[in-house]
């Protein structure tokens, strides 16, 4: 036979392979395949259309291993390395992508596609200033195309670059208007930029044009919530708590505590999100082996202040995307400057807020080391932390905006604790402990959580350097000097029909009273006015606050008499801040975590007289203190009595009791036990049980 039969003939196999490939016989197409490179070792084709078939089948790591053996044999198509680039995308072999892409590129300097993808990769590998001149790149090439602005608009949102970001989805979605993908992106920038109603207005569309988008129902949910448009909200709230309690990816964590408070169901929610968006890896990565607390340090490792042959302090990693203008900052702020040295070697892992004020520069001389991870991918950091020998790592962050559990899941340090950002369980089995306290989560509810319960005294520190109080007269705040004040400083999505019925009730009998609001979208106060109007109030008893720096919001939260708590998602950090300037907090607790905050800390005081358990107990208790203000004014002498002596304003014992917690842990596993929970009652709880 001669060459040019020997070609047609192996053409002609190639061609009958690829039939049964095209009708989905992809068992006869690979067998075929497979034959014709026992013969032909080298044919290109076979091995191409081999790759492509186990990708369809799916199989993506012999996919890319037949890629691989294909560029070795013909290294000059820029198709097969794009190819390549795509598969290792999926697989989140990102460097392996962005390397398949380059070369494609070199190959093909004006392949779009390519520049777009390669983009996305060093997106995924925490390089934004090369993405985003990928991206540019790719725009250039093609000034019309939708993908490369949907791609650029994301870099941009990482680096909360909003508006460029908003404007990227807009010309994405004015090239291409059925864009899911750029609408959802659109919503998500629209939300952060807290624009509640026109994220609405792009999640309707969304839910119309692609009803099955991840999330589209919560999304939806949020940004109503978040604007205070309460139409049809009880159908779309029963919708989603109903698919979670399915088992379905319907909603993410933290938004759910906003219409949920049962610990059950978040534990479900949680796991669902973490499953999905955040699993351990299939091949567990290599850990070294856990440190016994008396071991010395080796002599190639450094810590400051120890003797040669002086066993190590514990090294504990805080890591948060927060470390700056932030809630989290404020209350732990006064914990890690008071660490013991002798003891703990602190370490902070930061990413995003570079240069945030005077609390970033307060928190970057707070410990020991103060790392920007914000350019390091997952893995990077996580290798960085097993190099550094890390004992114990605390997420800060947690399911919240800007986190990185990702550097959780592959497991990088021997102890993974859930503390203070996200107030729920993370659902995840690699987050070994939740700082908690014996209010907030009952020893006999420890099955709704996935992680081991620690009960500190009470869950959450308060940072006895808070900013001074600036007294000022309620006239500077527009607010009449005689007139009882109801406040409620929580975000707006965290407000209910049914709570705002009973505000407005105790407006109706109260008199001359105000309800004062943190609410800043202008739309969000048209819709609140809108609903007193219903509720037959006029609307000038609503009052509006915007977000101000954090001495200023606390000399307002000190001119409120009574602050009224949110249902079921209580307040944190603001019950803490108005319980800090002698405001009482009236709460209603419920099951969960999120939902019982503000009873801890009134538990920890000993006022439990403003702990309600149901909204009648609620609204006849709030009512009986804006009526009877004797009592109330008591009230106000036990909290400003509190701050001089309280355990509750004591940064120092909070600290030791957390360190205490830090130790037990690292005790049980240096003795190769499993995490357990347990409680600590007091600042030497270890050498009480030890």
């Amino acid at each position: 036979m001669s060459e040019a039969q020997k070609t047609a003939a192996l053409r002609s196999r190639l061609s009958a392979a690829a039939a049964h490939h095209r009708r989905g016989q992809l068992a006869q197409a690979e067998v075929q395949y497979r034959q014709i490179l026992e013969e032909h070792p080298d044919c290109f084709d076979a091995m191409y259309l081999l790759a492509l078939c186990a990708n369809d089948r799916g199989a993506p790591h012999e996919a890319l291993a037949c890629l691989g053996e294909a560029v070795l044999v013909d290294p000059k198509r820029a198709d097969v390395w794009f190819m390549r680039g795509n598969i290792a995308f999926g697989l989140e072999r990102f460097e392996e992508s962005a390397d398949s892409y380059a070369r494609a590129i070199a190959l093909k300097p004006d392949f779009a596609e390519a520049l777009n993808n390669h983009s996305a990769a060093l997106r995924a590998l925490k390089r934004p200033h090369q993405a985003l001149a990928s991206a540019e790149r790719a725009l250039g090439v093609d000034p019309n195309y939708a993908k490369a602005y949907n791609n650029r608009g994301l870099i941009h949102l990482d680096g909360y670059r909003i508006a460029a970001a908003a404007e990227d989805f807009r010309r994405a979605l004015s090239l291409q208007p059925n864009f899911a993908e750029a609408l959802h992106n659109l919503g998500t920038a629209l939300m952060q930029q807290r624009s509640f109603a026109l994220a609405r207005d792009a999640f309707l569309r969304l839910a119309a044009l692609a009803p099955g988008f991840p999330y589209v129902r919560s999304n939806l949910l949020r940004a109503k919530l978040g604007c205070c448009d309460w139409e049809g909200i009880a159908g779309l709230t029963a919708a989603v708590v109903s698919a979670v309690e399915r088992g379905e990816h319907a909603d993410v964590p933290m938004s759910f505590l906003n219409i949920c408070g049962s610990a059950a169901a978040q534990l479900r929610c949680a796991r669902s999100y973490t499953s999905a968006r955040y699993p351990p890896p299939a091949v567990p990565e290599t850990l070294q082996a856990v440190r016994h607390p008396q071991r010395a340090e080796p002599s190639n490792c450094v810590s400051v202040g120890l003797a040669p042959g002086q066993a190590r302090p514990i090294r504990l990693a805080y890591l948060s995307g927060d470390f700056g203008e932030h809630a989290i900052s404020y209350l732990l702020a006064g914990v890690f400057e008071r660490h013991d040295r002798s003891r703990f070697e602190t370490i902070a892992l930061s990413w995003d807020r570079v240069g945030e004020g005077a609390m970033r520069r307060r928190l970057e001389g707070a410990f020991s080391q103060f790392i920007d991870i914000t350019a390091l991918g997952d893995a990077e950091v996580r290798q960085m932390m097993r190099d550094m020998g890390v004992d114990i790592a605390v997420d800060l962050t947690g399911h919240t905006l800007g986190q990185r559990t990702g550097i959780f899941a592959g497991r990088a340090a021997p102890i993974q604790v859930n503390y203070l950002g996200l107030p729920a369980t993370m659902g995840a089995g690699y987050m070994d402990y939740l700082i908690a306290d014996e209010f907030l989560v009952p020893r006999d509810q420890g099955e709704n959580y996935a992680e081991q319960i620690v009960w500190l005294p009470c869950f959450q520190p308060n940072d006895d350097r808070r900013a001074q109080i600036r007294q000022g007269s309620r006239a500077e705040h527009g607010l009449p000097q005689d007139a009882f004040i109801f406040g409620s400083f929580n975000a707006t999505n965290k407000l209910s029909p049914g709570c705002f019925d009973v505000w407005m009730r105790l407006l109706n009998r109260v008199p001359g009273s105000l309800l004062w609001i943190l609410a800043d979208d202008e739309s969000t106060r048209a819709n609140l006015r809108s609903e007193a109007a219903h509720r037959g109030i006029d609307p000038e008893r609503l009052r509006f606050a915007g977000r101000a720096p954090y001495a200023e919001y606390l000399a307002r939260l000190a001119r409120i008499d009574l602050f009224l708590d949110s249902i079921p998602f209580n307040g944190g950090t603001t019950s803490s801040d108005a319980l800090c300037v002698g405001v009482p907090v009236l709460t209603c607790a419920g099951q969960s975590f999120s939902a019982r905050m503000s009873g801890s800390l009134l538990t920890y005081l000993g006022l439990p007289e403003l702990i309600t358990t149901s909204l009648e107990q609620y609204e006849a208790a709030a009512l009986r203190l804006a009526l009877d203000r004797p009592c109330l004014r008591e009230l106000e002498q036990r909290l400003h009595a509190a701050r001089r002596g309280h355990l509750f304003f004591d940064t120092d014992h909070y600290r030791k009791c957390l360190e205490a917690a830090y130790e037990i842990m690292y005790s049980r596993s240096a003795a190769g036990l499993s995490p357990a929970s347990f409680a600590v009652s007091h600042p030497n709880e270890l050498r009480k049980t030890s």
